[in-house]
């Protein structure tokens, strides 16, 4: 089952050529045993009834649906998070933003950290974040209240205290207490000009609302560029803009991060090689 399950997969035109098919595969049949995958046994002998739920989520994943909606939750950065359609589906190549937030976040020398993650969707960047950093103090805000509802659950449900959810656009949803103080800024931000969008594979634009997309801006960048420029009037002296995205826009986006008056100091990426982060810092003036 698990080698016809692994071959339907990878022969899929619908989902991206960089997920591992076997692993799905076997996440998904745990999921119909309702056992963890290390747990997986090869003389297990699945019953009718669970042979044919599996082989229906194996069409469903083939045909471009998420994985984590077939299951209901993701695995990101050692979180357990329920997924809803709506929000923007978690990805595993935004753990590379957390991890660059998180170091920096570390060598601030003054008090307790700060961290917004704007366009934050269900939360997931702003959720590890705080459960990696239980002393910062973490915001995530989105313009649709949907996304907010589920990572506020998801906070409660994990028992993360120190991150919290505004709905608002961009940095609109923040106290203003947080002005000048706020020491990294961290955005996977839509980017997809609206021309490419029939080019993405089934699992996204199926399946993903359009806003987490586009900005419908000619050429995609209109939000971030929103995000560079306002961030200064929110950041502390010396703080950092993180922003999530795909190799073709390095920089463009670093372009667009010097304007707003940001050094950009690098870019970001990891094995997986499936996005990178443009690391800015705002000058100490």
């Amino acid at each position: 089952m698990l080698e016809v399950a692994t071959r339907v997969l990878a022969d899929s035109t619908h989902i991206f050529e960089d997920h591992d098919n076997r692993d799905e595969a076997e996440r998904l049949l745990a999921h119909v045993l309702d056992v963890e995958p290390e747990d997986l046994d090869d003389e297990d002998e699945p019953n009718a009834r669970e042979r044919e739920r599996f082989l229906a989520l194996v069409a469903r994943r083939a045909a471009g649906e998420p994985f984590p909606f077939l299951v209901g939750y993701i695995e990101f950065y050692g979180l357990h998070l329920r997924v809803d359609p709506g929000p923007f589906v978690p990805r595993p190549s935004s753990e590379l933003t957390v991890a660059r937030a998180v170091r920096h976040a570390r060598r601030r020398k003054r008090g307790r950290p700060v961290v917004v993650d704007v366009c934050t969707g269900s939360g997931p960047i702003a959720l590890a974040i705080a459960d990696e950093l239980p002393r910062a103090e973490v915001w995530g805000v989105d313009i649709d209240r949907s996304g907010v509802v589920l990572a506020r659950k998801n906070a409660t449900s994990l028992g993360i205290k120190n991150a919290r959810f505004r709905a608002g656009d961009m940095y609109g949803g923040l106290p203003r207490r947080l002005r000048g103080n706020v020491d990294v800024v961290t955005g996977h931000i839509p980017y997809v000009p609206p021309h490419e969008l029939d080019d993405l594979p089934t699992e996204v634009r199926g399946y993903e609302p359009v806003h987490t997309l586009s900005d419908h801006s000619a050429d995609g960048l209109g939000l971030i560029r929103r995000a560079a420029a306002e961030a200064p009037e929110w950041l502390s002296p010396g703080g950092w803009l993180l922003l999530e995205l795909s190799h073709d826009l390095v920089k463009k986006v670093s372009r667009i991060c010097t304007l707003a008056g940001f050094d950009v100091v690098g870019v970001a990426d990891d094995e997986d090689d499936l996005s990178v982060v443009v690391e800015a810092r705002l000058p100490v003036r």
